[in-house]
């Protein structure tokens, strides 16, 4: 019985670690600071863009951006992704409180030069096919959607304004090494790669809420 609650639990867990990376779109991708003598041992840490393609977070990263220097030297990097609780609920809840995350360790690959047309391609399928199945949407989808607030943003709104920016992006596959839940409270709850499903699209997700 005991056993039968543990596994409970850490699908439970899993559960919440795929609604979070499938309803987000921005991560902290962290990388080791390097330059022509070697890494420098210190952090770097800036706001990116992801999206996950067959299982694998593919992080979509400005040209002028540090991270593109640093793998360059070290590959090693780490991924969070905060739940993208907003609006109302975000309201409620206490300011000491951080919203509950995934935290990966892992590697940053750069992508061979004949897969990178493969990838922008598919992942500018996905984000426009998200944002069709957003925009038809039945009037009652659509109401309970509006009712979430402005500053609530789908991941495929967020997403398609990269597709009209002048910036140039680099695309970086993300090779989880390890997978941490991290609750409310602060608690770690480590993920078992090997039982970990990635997470699938859900083209009408706005506000990721835990049940």
């Amino acid at each position: 019985m005991a056993v039968a609650k543990v596994k409970s639990v850490a699908l439970s867990v899993s559960h919440k670690c795929r609604n979070i990376l499938a309803a987000g779109w921005e991560a902290h991708l962290n990388t080791v600071k390097a330059d022509n003598k070697g890494s420098k041992n210190e952090i770097y840490t800036s706001r990116v863009h992801y999206m996950i393609h067959k299982g694998t977070p593919y992080l979509i990263v400005p040209e002028n951006d540090m991270h593109n220097i640093n793998i360059i030297i070290d590959e090693r990097g780490s991924l969070a992704v905060f739940s993208p609780i907003r609006g109302r609920v975000a309201s409620l809840l206490k300011p000491s409180k951080t919203p509950p995350r995934v935290a990966m360790t892992g590697d940053v690959l750069r992508l061979k030069d004949s897969k990178v047309p493969i990838i922008a391609d598919s992942l500018k399928q996905t984000i426009l096919k998200e944002h069709e199945a957003a925009s038809k949407a039945s009037y009652g989808v659509s109401a309970i959607l509006s009712s979430a607030g402005a500053t609530c943003r789908s991941r495929s709104e967020g997403l398609l304004s990269l597709l009209s920016e002048e910036s140039s992006y680099n695309i970086l596959k993300f090779d989880i090494g390890s997978c941490v839940y991290i609750d409310f409270n602060g608690s770690s709850h480590n993920i078992e790669l090997d039982s970990f499903e990635a997470p699938k699209a859900d083209l009408l997700k706005r506000c990721h809420a835990f049940h």
